[in-house]
């Protein structure tokens, strides 16, 4: 197999030390920041020093390297196990790692890169078969499934121009990508551009991430908040975002916000600045109808929630695309709600899609901004019901993908 244009004249010894550089640079810095007292360092290396390794043989091995991963493999493994397969799941970090642990009957860490750890893993679990999510291929550990003839390929890859794995002259990741049986892609865009780089593994599958949500529906109890009333889910605050929504609380007496804050840290700080009637989600039961039904804002304190409360909603303020980056849009849109903003939504093509009603604030966005765009919403219901049917069809249209992935990897099954 010619791993895509590796330079021939690396002799074997310099391509190994080379491959073995990513994992001993992270396994060492890991090491230090743990010294240095850094808790998610240190949870890292104890729970792999103190894993009992899952005993193989197994059907097939999932990797996630953590929650969000995990979400997009959900349905895959839901088809696994429907076939009756033995199925193990794996993570790299310890990001959401106990949601997985709960859910499934086989979970381990996948072991850092060096050869030993990986000798240990694959002779304990011994996979027939690897998905690894998106991402997370290491050099080591891709060798050795090649020795050992295990297919491994990839779910759900989104390659941008520019990426190092398209390099012609990368000893270190070409191969890894080169050697996967099939790279399933998101978007017709990222296969074209992996094909254009003389990749040949390429298939369009779609992305994972709408085949796993809409999945929850609202709590029967909300009701007794929400009275009817138009509601603005706020998921994933952050300073940004609460800045905007806060001053309008006077504005739109009729509005009804669910605010759920990315930092549950911050609850306390939040809950100070309300200059309006406010609930806990975790102390709802214990408020009386009357009082829930004056509260203008439920603060959301639990983790794990939010895509339920969704359903709850009129439309959607989605944090994070100020700062870091954007948040998950798509549960929103699946429960039908318009979705408003920041602009930096770089890696979110679903943000962008002119089927998608998804409204970009500016940069420099100001209370009134916000208000307008509900404002406008609020006095055309045609246009907000318009957007509704948007949301539910943009998601609809982008289902499937998992049954793509499955349907390749295991055609014989059918499910």
């Amino acid at each position: 197999m010619d791993f895509a244009l590796a330079p021939r004249k690396i002799s074997d010894s310099l391509l190994l030390l080379m491959k073995s550089i990513p994992g001993a640079l992270y396994a060492g810095a890991l090491r230090g920041a743990a010294a240095e007292g850094n808790k998610k360092a240190r949870a890292m290396l104890a729970m792999r020093r103190q894993q009992d390794l899952p005993q193989g043989p197994f059907d097939l091995w999932i990797h996630a390297a953590s929650l969000g991963e995990y979400l997009m493999a959900k349905p895959l493994i839901a088809r696994a196990e429907k076939a009756k397969m033995r199925v193990l799941v794996t993570f790299f970090s310890t990001s959401g790692c106990e949601i997985a642990q709960r859910e499934v009957a086989h979970f381990a860490f996948i072991p850092l890169d060096r050869q030993k750890a990986i000798q240990k893993f694959l002779a304990a679990t011994q996979p027939r078969q690897v998905l690894f999510m998106k991402y997370d291929l290491w050099p080591l550990m891709t060798d050795a499934l090649r020795t050992r003839q295990i297919p491994y390929s990839v779910a759900f890859a989104q390659v941008k121009p520019g990426a190092t794995k398209l390099w012609a002259w990368n000893p270190l990741e070409r191969p890894m990508w080169a050697g996967a049986k099939y790279v399933f892609h998101q978007t017709l865009e990222s296969l074209n551009l992996w094909s254009e780089n003389r990749y040949e593994n390429g298939l369009l599958s779609g992305d994972g991430r709408f085949d796993q949500v809409g999945q929850q529906f609202a709590p029967d109890m909300i009701r007794n908040f929400t009275d009817f009333r138009p509601v603005l889910v706020v998921g994933s605050s952050w300073h940004a975002e609460e800045a905007l929504v806060l001053p309008l609380l006077m504005q739109f007496p009729v509005l009804k916000v669910i605010l759920a804050p990315h930092d549950l840290s911050r609850v306390e700080a939040l809950a100070s600045k309300l200059p309006v009637p406010h609930i806990r989600w975790s102390k709802y039961g214990s408020h009386s109808p009357e009082a829930l039904e004056e509260a203008r804002v439920m603060i959301v304190d639990t983790m794990g929630d939010l895509p339920a409360l969704y359903a709850c909603g009129t439309f959607a303020f989605v944090g994070g695309a100020f700062g870091p980056g954007l948040h998950n849009i798509l549960e929103a849109l699946a429960h039908g709600l318009p979705v408003v903003c920041g602009p930096r939504v770089k890696g979110h093509w679903e943000a962008t899609h002119p089927d998608a009603p998804v409204h970009l604030l500016p940069e420099k966005a100001v209370a009134q901004d916000l208000g307008q765009w509900l404002r406008d919403r609020l006095d055309h219901v045609a246009l907000l019901n318009k957007e509704k049917a948007q949301a539910k069809a943009f998601i609809a249209q982008h289902r499937g993908a998992s049954q793509r992935v499955w349907d390749v990897l295991h055609p014989a099954e059918g499910l």
